[in-house]
């Protein structure tokens, strides 16, 4: 976002030190026009602390105060003024995310792409009569009540019979939508069948093998 608005990054986390000690730390430290510029980030909505917290970096440091936020309101903005700290709000459509947050995201997309390609486990061989009816209702029905009135249950029934899938491993456990769950119900059974195929191939090679004496 600052390279776009014609800024150079000089560096990151730069740290404000004095008589040996850490007083400080300031964001992103960038450069425009020949004037440096303390940028301090704030992920949510700028508040007079964190206007007060850009200037008394930037003055520290000897820099331009400058912060980044989501948004500002007038009051804020008044007070930015006064002290000299300009403000940039980004767009909505900008996600600023801790590593953890990141690390969650990443995760869950890899988890629902595994799904989707089936390479993760696959426990056909404990799955039970009654585990096969309710993920044969899910891919045949519309919607959770539609599932329901297939297996002659409530709903309340349905959902514990869907949690109770979900912790044998049949069934992600994060929330889904009925039609994301649908879509691997459906695909469950397709992976279901093609196991049982491979299964019985595998089984009539070793007949043959034992026919032929190998």
């Amino acid at each position: 976002m600052l390279e776009g608005k014609g800024f150079k990054i000089v560096t990151t986390n730069y740290k404000i030190n004095s008589k040996g000690e850490n007083i400080a730390e300031i964001d992103i430290v960038a450069e425009k026009d020949g004037e440096r510029y303390a940028v301090e980030v704030k992920s949510g909505k700028a508040s007079l602390t964190s206007i007060r917290q850009a200037y008394a970096n930037a003055q520290l440091a000897g820099l331009k105060p400058l912060l980044i936020c989501k948004k500002s309101d007038e009051a804020t903005k008044e007070a930015a003024k006064k002290l000299g700290v300009e403000i940039m709000e980004f767009s909505e459509y900008h996600l600023l995310l801790e590593p953890e947050e990141l690390e969650s995201i990443v995760k869950k997309c890899m988890e629902e792409v595994m799904e989707d390609y089936g390479f993760l486990p696959f426990p056909y061989e404990s799955i039970d009569d009654k585990s096969m009816e309710v993920i044969r209702a899910i891919a045949i029905a519309e919607d959770f009540s539609h599932a329901a009135k297939i297996l002659r249950v409530k709903e309340e029934k349905m959902e514990k019979e869907i949690a109770k899938l979900s912790r044998k491993g049949f069934l992600p456990s994060r929330s889904l939508s009925f039609r994301d769950l649908k879509r691997i119900c459906l695909g469950f059974l397709m992976r279901y069948e093609l196991m049982l195929k491979l299964d019985k191939m595998e089984k009539d090679i070793e007949e043959i093998k034992k026919k032929l004496g190998l």
